[in-house]
């Protein structure tokens, strides 16, 4: 009986946390959340004290947005994620003769521009700039800077061609 209940309060919360764009349950927890901003109820924050999203945007459903301790991230104004996207500002110590889960991470920001599109399934590597008006194409993993107005694609992702300035 109890879990019935469990499961019509949470399944009532994520479709009402959906419908208002996830802002009831997440306003309080991030660094800086601006207006308009829709985030899907099953995306994942981690350290969203270190996590700033800006005005307009919209992170889908099943995204991962891990800050780190020393690893912020920084979202730009008018940025779309496609579902599944990944960001992670940190990443495992390899350093031999030690087990890696034992090693300190290795944290860095992450900065994404204003009017950034990511595509389904990109992974957006620990100290990873992505400059403004970027469209990153569906499975891309992103370890390296872009530069802005440039579409990217592939592992790792590269610049394919330039978008114009103009919109």
């Amino acid at each position: 009986m109890l879990r019935g209940i469990l499961e019509i309060v949470v399944g009532g919360s994520y479709w009402l946390a959906f419908m208002g764009g996830g802002h009831f349950f997440r306003r309080g927890l991030l660094k800086r959340r601006g207006t308009a901003v829709k985030i899907s109820p099953t995306v994942f924050f981690k350290y969203p004290e270190n996590i700033s999203i800006g005005n307009n945007s919209f992170i889908n459903h099943h995204c991962c947005i891990w800050a780190a301790p020393r690893g912020s991230i920084s979202i730009g104004n008018d940025v779309l994620f496609g579902p599944n996207v990944c960001l992670v500002a940190s990443n495992h110590g390899i350093a031999p003769g030690t087990l890696i889960r034992e090693q300190l991470g290795v944290d860095a920001p992450i900065v994404i521009g204003n009017d950034v599109w990511l595509g389904a399934n990109v992974v957006v590597a620990a100290g990873v700039e992505i400059g403004d008006g970027c469209v990153i194409g569906a499975g891309a993993v992103v370890t390296n800077n872009l530069p802005p107005y440039s579409v990217c694609g592939g592992v790792p992702a590269k610049v394919l061609r330039s978008r114009s300035t103009s919109v």
